[in-house]
């Protein structure tokens, strides 16, 4: 009980403090859930940075929650919409069960959930924008897979989140689909911020054979893109572009469109056409795409993943067989 009254004081704190930085009552208020600091990283930084120019664009009262765990996030999410916010918008497939638990008691709240989802459960204020974590696992596995000269890869993910868990599937099958001898290592670090955790799995993955290794455990990927530049191995950047923090070993960057996600949302409220939906972001929609040129490889392994790519779009490669 004494836990629950702290938290409702802190999200209470938290969103007094906002609404003295945002007075005009006039403006629909909106929040945002992340699960870190919006100040480092690429996963959250990334996603804050395109929730704040939707909302100033759309003329909103924003404000923001960090360090929101699952767990405590049906008690957040319940704060938000009683205190009257009308859109709240989660960053992280993690958050999935809170909402569909939340929504439900507060019909005049829209919730939002940015990154993987399956399923709304019918529910009228219930959206969610994406991620078709398969294909970006596919793809992941075949850049990997075309890059190793070893044959042996690792992924390296934060938590066993749902979008984690699918992403983690089809790496495997991506790369086995550009060798299917392939050696594919794959360990959870536990968190999405233990760098020296995640550096010393990496390092282990590198000892046992892998020469390209995967990070996908956010904050935390510093310690797997640290590894592979001290141990010689190639890896890649993470949601940004993230070429120039480890440039000896980054060899392409996955780059999410946050921007045009969070302007779809933003437009989509204001239009009332939330609820009950699910949008697919995916390389045909420009959800995502990976940075070039690619460095430390040459040019053929650009191409081949880059023809993996346009036959994705083109709906060739059917990633589900």
């Amino acid at each position: 009980m004494k836990m629950k009254k702290m938290l409702a004081f802190a999200v209470s704190a938290a969103m007094a403090c906002a609404s003295v930085a945002h007075a005009d009552d006039s403006k629909p208020r909106v929040a945002a859930l992340f699960t870190q600091t919006v100040t480092q990283g690429s996963w959250d930084m990334a996603g804050f940075s395109a929730f704040k120019s939707m909302a100033t664009k759309e003329g909103f009262s924003s404000s923001y929650l960090e360090h929101t765990t699952y767990e405590s996030a049906p008690s957040v999410l319940r704060q938000l919409a009683s205190d009257g916010v009308k859109l709240i918008i989660a960053h992280s497939s993690g958050y999935s069960a809170a909402i569909k638990e939340v929504a439900p008691s507060f019909p005049n709240t829209q919730f939002v959930l940015y990154s993987y989802e399956g399923s709304t459960n019918n529910l009228p204020n219930y959206s969610a924008w994406s991620v078709d974590w398969d294909e970006y696992g596919f793809v992941l596995g075949v850049l990997a897979a075309a890059a190793s000269k070893t044959g042996h890869i690792a992924v390296i993910s934060g938590e066993p989140i749902p979008s984690a868990e699918r992403t983690v599937q089809f790496i495997k099958k991506g790369a086995a689909y550009v060798n299917p001898k392939v050696v594919v290592d794959s360990a959870y670090v536990g968190s999405f911020t233990d760098v020296a955790r995640a550096k010393e799995i990496a390092t282990g993955a590198i000892a046992r054979g892998a020469d390209f290794v995967i990070p996908a455990a956010d904050t935390a990927d510093a310690g797997i893109q640290q590894a592979a530049d001290e141990e010689g191995v190639l890896t890649i950047g993470s949601y940004t572009d993230q070429a120039k923090s480890f440039p000896n070993s980054i060899m392409t960057s996955t780059v999410m469109n946050f921007d045009k996600s969070y302007a779809d949302i933003g437009k989509h409220f204001v239009d009332h056409q939330l609820g009950n939906r699910i949008v697919t972001e995916n390389l045909s929609t420009s959800g995502w795409t990976l940075s070039r040129p690619f460095a430390h490889v040459d040019k053929g392994v650009q191409d081949k993943v880059f023809k993996v790519v346009d036959e994705l779009k083109a709906g060739k490669i059917k990633i589900e067989e």
